[in-house]
């Protein structure tokens, strides 16, 4: 988009624009989205940028009032390395380079220490160090802003080594100090190991259905769906615990609880929740292309796309679409939770090398479906599959579906709901073909993949209406006309 282009989104206050582009203003040093609810700016005053770390690296600080700091989004994937780089923002948000170095993170990332520079440069504009220090210093806000925790587990949390250091980064960043930050935004009481945290969302929030959409497919014994909210237990690197995921509705956003032996987990849970969740996402994009097709309108909640629900982890969710059997390995493996746990929350999910230990033949599922199993823990642990963000659909495809038992529908519906690409689409499914039958005629699959083309590159979100569609006509009993 040219600059007047910017202009004409900036004065109209253009929510679809909101994540593609920021604009400072020169004469308040304050940067904010397109839809800023603030006095229109005059044009000569004003600067933009296509990322928000190039705003913060000018000295502008984030706005009080459209807040464009709060969901920290990804690039848009048209720049070579995107996908690199946005897999190695994902693990910057993390907390990734609060224990490790740029070193660390360009091995994992299977390239160069100054290819990654490079690709940083090219794509953002600002070296990853100074991403991560810019990404402690927002989180920080949020839980000054979001939660009751104190200054010092604030600190500790976000990734900062002292208080000193939170303050001197914060109010470098910010132009106030913490406590001068912190409001009464949100009241709540902490336990010792425990936190309330708050992940605001924009627009309308079906959160019941969601939570249908999970309850079908929860894991016994790791995962609970009652009383509208959502609850599983997890363990990371450092840490091990549960979490409670319920809706706020006055205050638009969700309460997250965690309950951890260790604080230090707080930055990636709820990293993973608002992934989880669809809230790190701008949806508006999305609503306005898809909201005016005949036939996905009919599957809208409210009148809006719904919410993309993503796994909490992508192991234990390829192994859960590559079996259907995940509640009964859980069960086998047997590595049991704290007695303390909400009833329900019995076990944790194994790990690739916990799984790998464990008799297969007990399980009591087919010798196929053994061999897959096997095949895509190995896959996983020598890392000849990559279940990442950082490839193309084509590469997963190829690489996923040489495992034997592995068919289109398992590979679309990972790469949808495991990883998170938005253009993937299950022509497979059952509920997508139920959805757009004609007159009661299923159309082929070829058929199907040409009646999608216009959605892309939306074409996981266009899939979620078609199952709303399927799911209504099923309840109502009634073929929709389409």
């Amino acid at each position: 988009m040219n600059k007047e282009g910017y202009r004409i989104a900036r004065v109209t206050k253009d929510k679809s624009f909101n994540g593609e582009f920021f604009f400072g203003v020169r004469t308040t040093n304050i940067f904010c989205r397109p839809s800023c609810p603030s006095p229109v700016a005059k044009e000569e005053n004003v600067l933009y940028f296509d990322t928000m770390f190039k705003a913060l690296e000018m000295g502008f600080r984030p706005c009080m009032r459209c807040r464009p700091d709060i969901n920290v989004g990804y690039l848009n994937g048209n720049v070579d390395g995107a996908e690199t780089v946005n897999t190695a923002l994902e693990m910057i948000y993390d907390g990734y380079l609060s224990y490790h170095n740029i070193s660390d993170l360009a091995k994992e990332l299977f390239i160069s220490e100054r290819h990654l520079r490079k690709l940083f440069n090219d794509n953002v504009g600002i070296p990853p160090v100074k991403i991560a220090r810019y990404h402690k210093a927002i989180f920080s806000k949020r839980l000054l802003l979001f939660s009751a925790l104190s200054m010092t587990d604030i600190a500790s949390v976000s990734g900062f080594g002292s208080i000193r250091q939170f303050n001197d980064v914060f109010k470098e960043i910010f132009g106030v100090s913490p406590s001068g930050m912190r409001k009464e935004t949100y009241k709540g009481t902490e336990k010792h190991k425990e936190a309330v945290l708050l992940l605001p969302y924009e627009g309308h929030f079906d959160f019941n259905q969601m939570l249908l959409f999970m309850k079908d497919r929860a894991i016994k014994g790791v995962e609970v769906i009652n009383d509208g909210s959502y609850s599983r237990t997890f363990r990371t690197n450092d840490a091990k615990g549960y979490f409670v995921v319920s809706n706020n509705p006055e205050k638009s956003a969700l309460e997250l609880r965690i309950v951890s032996d260790d604080i230090r987990c707080y930055m990636i849970i709820y990293n993973k929740v608002q992934k989880m969740f669809d809230l790190d996402r701008d949806l508006s994009v999305i609503n306005e292309k898809l909201k005016r097709d005949p036939i996905l309108s009919q599957g809208m909640d409210n009148g809006e796309v719904p919410r993309l629900p993503l796994a909490f982890d992508t192991f234990e969710f390829v192994v859960k679409a590559a079996t259907t059997l995940a509640g009964r390995i859980t069960e086998k493996a047997a590595i049991k939770c704290d007695d303390d746990y909400p009833i329900g929350l019995a076990y944790f999910f194994p790990t690739p090398e916990e799984l790998k230990s464990l008799n297969l033949e007990q399980l009591g599922i087919t010798k196929p479906q053994q061999s897959t199993l096997r095949k895509v823990v190995d896959g996983v642990i020598d890392n000849s599959i990559s279940f990442t963000k950082n490839q193309s659909f084509e590469a997963f495809k190829n690489d996923f579906s040489a495992i034997k038992g592995i068919g289109d529908w398992t590979v679309d519906y990972v790469a949808m709901r495991g990883l998170g690409m938005v253009d993937s689409f299950p022509a497979t499914d059952l509920g997508v073909i139920n959805a757009l039958r004609i007159d009661n005629k299923k159309l082929t699959r070829k058929e199907i993949l040409k009646a999608a083309e216009k959605w892309r590159p939306y074409r996981a979100y266009a899939t979620l209406c078609l199952w709303n569609i399927e799911r209504r006509r099923r309840d109502k009993n009634v073929l929709y006309k389409i």
